[in-house]
């Protein structure tokens, strides 16, 4: 009885801390700025008035994001949608590996594909991480 006191303030504050056990500390929407790697891709999707291509970026690894809109907890977010580019980057293409800096909002609207949206403020091809070869 008494560990049970003395445990539950200790697992109200890592619950309210905005953190995700094993990942470290949620990310927040914009103004912050963030950095994220991982894999450009263009994917079509069908719009009203025809086909919309976007930039989707596949990130390295799961980001948590604090969106209180949606929910009280960190969402899981493997895919954005870059926007706020003109044009990309010469080295930058479909399957191309980079770095990129920007920041994060929610999508609220049909033509925006993921929960989340990336306004990109800068991106930089990099090489791929490594893979751990497993046994």
């Amino acid at each position: 009885m008494k560990l049970a006191r003395l445990l539950m303030p200790l697992l109200a504050a890592a619950a309210l801390s905005g953190c995700v056990l094993g990942y470290g500390p949620c990310l927040i929407l914009q103004p912050v700025k963030h950095s994220f790697s991982g894999v450009v891709h263009f994917r079509e999707y069908p719009a009203p008035d025809g086909i919309d291509t976007v930039s989707i970026l596949a990130l390295d690894t799961t980001d948590y994001v604090y969106a209180p809109a949606q929910s009280l907890r960190c969402l899981p977010a493997n895919e954005l949608q870059m926007i706020g580019l003109a044009e990309f980057p010469k080295d930058v293409g479909e399957n191309t590996h980079v770095d990129v800096t920007g920041t994060l909002f929610e999508a609220t609207n049909s033509r925006q594909h993921t929960a989340f949206m990336l306004n990109v403020l800068g991106i930089s091809p990099s090489p791929a991480p490594e893979r751990k070869k497993s046994l």
